[in-house]
This record gives C-alpha cells, sequence and structure tokens, in this order.
C-alpha cells in the first residue's frame, strides 16, 4: 500500500495543479474576450461623441462593478500626446523629458528623432553628426509607430507601454492639447514652452483604448486595448494597432467608481448583470 500510494499520489497531484492552471486559463481568457467587447462599447461612445462625458481622456482610470467582477477603462485621446512626426524639435525635447532624460540629452534625443523621420536634410546634403543616444541607421522615413523609439539606444530599455504614454504617430498635429495630457507629460508642459501647447483639444480623430476585467478574490484578470481612429466622417472607427499590454499590478487606482450602465450603455450592463450572476 505504502508503494501504491507513493507513486498515485504525485500523480493525483500533478493533475490536480494541472486542472486548477487549465481553469485558470481559461477564466483570463474569457475574461480577456469580455474586456474586448466592452473596449469596443468604449470606441463606439468616443465615435459619436459621448465618450468626452463618461471618460476622462487623459488615461486617468474610471472603474465600475457588476457582482463580482469589476472593470476598469483607460482612454487617451492622442491629441494629448506629441506626434513624432509633426512635432518640432522643442515639443520632442519635452516629451524625451518627460521620460526623465536631462535637458542635454533630451535635446540629443530630439535631434535624432528628427534625423530618424526626415529625409530632406539628409538627401539636401546637410546631415546632423550622429549622436550616441540615436538608433544604429536613420529611417529617412516618418514614423509609423512609437515602437520604433526602441531603436534608439537610449530609449531600447524603456517599456513600450511608457513611450506610448507620451508619443503618438497618430494625432498628427504639430500641437499639444494640455487638458489631454497623462500625468507625465502634463508634469513637463508645466515648465515647457508654450508655443506648441494649446490649453483645450480641438476634435479628436485617435484614442487608446484600455480594458481590465476581473474576478474578486481570484487574482485572474483579462486585458484588452488598442488605438482606434475616427472615420472621416466620424460616424465609425477603425483599429489601427494594438495598445501594448500594462504589466500585472501596474494600473494605477481608478479615479472613482461609475455605475456599469453609465460607462457602457444599458444593454451591456444588462448582459454584465446576467454574465456575472
Amino acid at each position: 500500500m505504502l508503494i501504491v500510494s507513493a507513486i498515485v499520489v504525485p500523480f493525483a497531484v500533478t493533475a490536480k495543479t494541472r486542472l486548477m492552471i487549465a481553469n485558470s486559463e481559461v477564466e483570463q481568457e474569457r475574461l480577456a474576450l469580455l474586456a474586448e467587447g466592452l473596449g469596443n462599447v468604449v470606441a463606439s461612445t468616443l465615435t459619436d461623441g459621448s465618450g468626452g462625458q463618461k471618460f476622462p481622456l487623459d488615461s486617468t482610470p474610471t472603474s465600475c462593478r457588476s457582482g463580482e467582477f469589476s472593470f476598469t477603462v483607460r482612454v487617451q485621446d492622442h491629441s494629448g500626446l506629441i506626434d513624432l512626426n509633426a512635432a518640432d524639435d522643442s515639443l520632442l525635447e519635452l516629451g524625451f523629458a518627460a521620460l526623465g532624460f536631462g535637458q542635454q540629452a533630451s535635446a540629443e534625443l530630439a535631434k535624432a528623432a528628427i534625423r530618424f523621420r526626415d529625409s530632406a536634410k539628409l538627401f539636401a546634403g546637410l546631415p546632423w553628426s550622429r549622436s550616441a543616444v540615436g538608433p544604429p541607421e536613420d529611417k529617412q522615413a516618418p514614423f509609423e509607430s512609437v515602437s520604433e523609439l526602441q531603436e534608439f539606444s537610449a530609449l531600447a530599455s524603456i517599456q513600450l507601454q511608457t513611450l506610448n504614454g507620451v508619443f503618438t504617430v497618430n494625432s498628427k498635429r504639430g500641437t499639444i492639447s494640455a487638458d489631454r495630457a497623462p500625468n507625465r507629460l502634463r508634469a513637463a508642459l508645466a515648465s515647457g514652452p508654450s508655443a506648441s501647447v494649446v490649453q483645450t483639444s480641438a476634435d479628436a480623430s485617435a484614442y487608446t483604448v484600455d480594458v481590465a476585467a476581473r474576478r474578486d478574490g481570484s487574482g485572474i484578470a483579462g486585458e484588452a486595448g488598442f488605438i482606434i481612429e475616427k472615420s472621416p466622417t466620424g460616424a465609425a472607427f477603425s483599429r489601427v494597432a494594438r495598445s501594448p499590454a500594462a504589466e500585472a499590478g501596474t494600473l494605477p487606482p481608478a479615479a472613482g467608481t461609475a455605475d456599469c450602465e453609465m460607462l457602457f450603455g444599458t444593454e451591456a450592463a444588462q448582459i454584465l448583470r446576467g454574465w456575472s450572476s
């Protein structure tokens, strides 16, 4: 019996552990799909113009509860970020300062970013000397994604989520709206140049939407995030990129708890109540 127990018990424990892991993975996938669907709901409200009344547009999180589940939403209007292709060197420098670089390093990074994107100056025979903080080679074309900043030696170790919290390629504006800037960038704006800063936002053309769904007490969460652009008519939206996933436990506390019906609408709130019952 002792020999049989010594053989059977480890197999039983292993099977139970694998079952628990499988159940957790299924639950996480269900929550991720739920977050994805709620992200689409949020995107629709942003497109029809009512999103600004429901969500802060400077990446401040808002949450709601339904049964044993909680949901956190963050929306970032890209007019509150610095466009890598449209910003001048002083505004780019301010963005790098918001990442914690000193004045000299920020100025060098701004020049390296302009050199990276701007083929005209190179073809005109006026290249700047290559900086140690920049990339090994210049693209000589506009930035297609903020992730290209990670090709810069000084930025390679900075998380993409952090870079996306300062820069964009989707606003297509050489200015930044102070009232839509996230906290990290707003602090830099307070002491930076004002020529490229406007106090109020024009009609937004792009947003980042991040949604997290959690079951109370389980430690399991599902997340979904993407960048959307409004159509020229303003009647629809399209996803242009995925938003980099936040690390577990890094989502800041929500500014307050709202009613899920207020955030997501009556139909979505009814589905959530049925889903969580």
